[in-house]
């Protein structure tokens, strides 16, 4: 993570919006300045960028913005303090956050993310494993999966259930000790008034 800090650039800073709420790769890529609201401090998905194979070509697929694939998908998302930090940084007057005038190319993101990973002698993955520690983070820090589902732009909650949420035997044992005291403060509390009706 401190890697993220160190040298901060246009890439660094798609990392960690992605680790901070959740986007996908093609919506980091299609984020305009006139999707950031930091007076509401809110942050809407309007768009996303994909390789589409469209004929008439040289190449076999053409960069192609387009609305969000469902309803969903076109959502809000409450922008954190450290969120707004990181729009303050950026100096341009553009269209795009990450791209200029035109989005910025999903491969090249995913590129650089794959560049960061080995920078910091990490294992290889693929830009979605951000979108998925953006949720674990999230369900461990005890966000409701309703509200994150939202925030994810799914259109079910068991989607969000199935893929990102798989608690540790750990988180497990927390939640017992939770139940555990909660029934030893009940217990506590009977045993207290019994043995002020029997004097």
């Amino acid at each position: 993570m401190l890697i993220l800090f160190k040298e901060m650039d246009l890439f660094k800073k798609a990392v960690l919006l992605c680790l901070l709420t959740g986007l996908r790769l093609g919506e980091i890529c299609a984020l305009k300045w006139s999707d950031i609201d930091p007076e509401n401090k809110i942050l809407t998905v309007n768009s996303t960028v994909q390789r589409l194979y469209t004929k008439g070509y040289k190449t076999t697929t053409v960069l192609t913005e387009t609305v969000p694939k469902s309803e969903c998908s076109r959502r809000e998302i409450p922008m954190s303090d450290t969120v707004l930090e990181i729009f303050a940084t950026f100096t341009n007057n553009t269209k795009y956050v990450f791209g200029g005038d035109k989005p910025l190319e999903p491969r090249t993101l995913q590129y650089q993310f794959k560049k960061i990973l080995k920078d910091a002698e990490l294992p290889d993955k693929n830009f979605h494993i951000l979108r998925h520690t953006f949720s674990t983070n999230c369900i461990e820090k005890g966000i409701d999966v309703k509200s994150l589902s939202e925030m994810l732009g799914h259109s079910d909650v068991q989607i969000t259930l199935n893929r990102y949420v798989h608690p540790s035997m750990d988180t497990k044992r927390q939640y017992m000790n939770e139940v555990s005291k909660f029934y030893g403060q009940i217990c506590g509390q009977t045993e207290k008034k019994l043995s002020v009706s029997q004097q």
